[in-house]
């Protein structure tokens, strides 16, 4: 058997296999993938394409979910402020193979669970907190250089205001704007849907 036919018949199965929730979210995944995220070249979006994928989904199609904010790791001890979603328990992330810095370092694209490789070179572990090794790490190279000090009192904060902005509905609804607004895409909700076809 081709490869071409074994990883369609592991879609399949995969497919047949899903609720009805599951299903919407599979399908929307698609669409944003296709419609928004590879046509407009979006990078470095997880917190945006988490928010919206969460507001979607319920909003539209009365499926729950949940935006979580935590950390991806590719073996080493650095740690990497990101976020995905979390359906029926099953992990969705549209964006590791996308990231807005070292875009040769790419993870592959996740839904619910099924892993697709796309041009992905890295494997990501995921994380709630930063582990004890991690944080060794940052306190020792921060202390050895003031870039990286800098760029971790960054993404510290970014992490904290981004905690804030998943709490709830309007706070996510105000964060979506705003990158539609501060990106210059204007991909505000309701064009984000007609670009979907919703």
């Amino acid at each position: 058997m081709g490869e071409a036919k074994r990883k369609a018949d592991g879609l399949k199965g995969f497919l047949s296999n899903l609720t009805a929730g599951a299903k919407t979210t599979h399908d929307l995944t698609q669409r944003l993938l296709n419609g928004l995220i590879k046509p407009k070249g979006m990078y470095g979006a997880c917190y945006r394409v988490s928010m919206l994928l969460n507001r979607i989904l319920a909003k539209e199609y009365g499926v729950a979910s949940t935006v979580v904010l935590g950390w991806i790791n590719n073996g080493d001890d650095i740690f990497i402020s990101h976020a995905w979603l979390e359906t029926e328990g099953k992990k969705t992330d549209l964006m590791a193979e996308r990231p807005m810095y070292e875009k040769s370092n790419r993870g592959p694209t996740i839904i619910l669970d099924h892993v697709i490789k796309g041009s992905s070179n890295i494997t990501y572990s995921y994380h709630l907190d930063k582990t004890p090794a991690a944080l060794a790490v940052d306190t020792r190279m921060a202390a050895d250089d003031p870039d990286y000090r800098d760029m971790l009192r960054v993404k510290d904060a970014e992490h904290i205001r981004i905690a804030a902005a998943i709490e709830s509905d309007s706070a996510k609804d105000a964060f979506r704007d705003e990158c539609a607004h501060g990106s210059g895409d204007g991909y505000i909700y309701a064009r984000v849907l007609s670009a979907i076809g919703n």
